[in-house]
């Protein structure tokens, strides 16, 4: 019996261990927009507003552009690349204001977690917990 006490002792252990629940993947509020939206280090920073809000979008550079209409409110999202479909992995730097700051973090890894042949792009970066909602207009 002494021989199989360090075993128990360890068996016991282990099944007293706290688990890390593991978190999503992506923020349900990312994936479940239907606007152009910006979510920084988990706080909202930034959703579209109809009527108010202008969306911009330059092919050439891979920039979203989205701003209220005193641009009080911004965001501007440059890619290394077009997104183009789920599960594509891309770098992109962020400029935002909110208040009276204007804030960039660059060098974002963000993945396609949402892709719609409307133009709608769903961005996570969860390293960062931040996530971008842009829309490609054509």
């Amino acid at each position: 019996m002494k021989k199989y006490l360090p075993i128990l002792l360890a068996v016991f252990v282990l099944a007293g261990c706290d688990r890390k629940t593991k978190e999503p993947e992506t923020d349900p509020e990312i994936t479940a927009a239907t606007q152009v939206f910006l979510k920084v280090k988990g706080n909202t920073v930034f959703r579209y507003a109809d009527g108010t809000t202008q969306l911009g979008y330059n092919d050439k550079r891979r920039e979203f552009r989205a701003g209220n209409d005193d641009m009080s409110s911004y965001f501007i999202l440059t890619c290394s690349e077009l997104p183009v479909r789920e599960g594509q992995e891309i770098r992109a730097d962020l400029c935002w204001r909110s208040g009276s700051t204007v804030k960039t973090s660059n060098g974002l890894s963000f993945k396609v977690v949402g892709y719609e042949s409307t133009g709608l792009v769903r961005l996570w970066c969860a390293s960062d917990k931040t996530g971008a909602v842009v829309r490609i207009l054509n």
